[in-house]
């Protein structure tokens, strides 16, 4: 099948004849991320089941970089990841107030 990336997330054309084809959309579409998670497990995923990018970078689709969760902890991981960043930018600018006060005081 074809492959075309949609939203920064990689699709595969899926022929009818493929195992994994009743993951596939009206389109014989399927996001890659979740057809690696499938074939992984060595069956067709639920289309309840959540597969999660660890490192929020939606076209790495290496199994060491997917998760299967549940909704629930999909939520708490996205909630979680984003205070995380919100965090992280709020230290670099403390930090950067801060060596610019260490260089007014000397």
């Amino acid at each position: 099948g074809g492959r075309s990336i949609r939203y920064g997330y990689v699709e595969i054309t899926l022929h009818p004849s493929d195992f994994f084809y009743s993951m596939a959309n009206r389109h014989h579409l399927v996001r890659e991320h979740r057809l690696v998670m499938a074939k992984y497990l060595g069956r067709c995923l639920h289309p309840w089941e959540i597969v999660h990018h660890k490192n929020g970078i939606r076209d790495d689709n290496r199994i060491e970089n997917l998760q299967l969760v549940q909704e629930m902890q999909h939520n708490q991981i996205t909630i979680m990841e984003n205070r995380i960043r919100v965090l992280e930018q709020r230290v670099t600018t403390l930090e950067a107030e801060n060596a610019l006060l260490k260089k007014r005081g000397k």
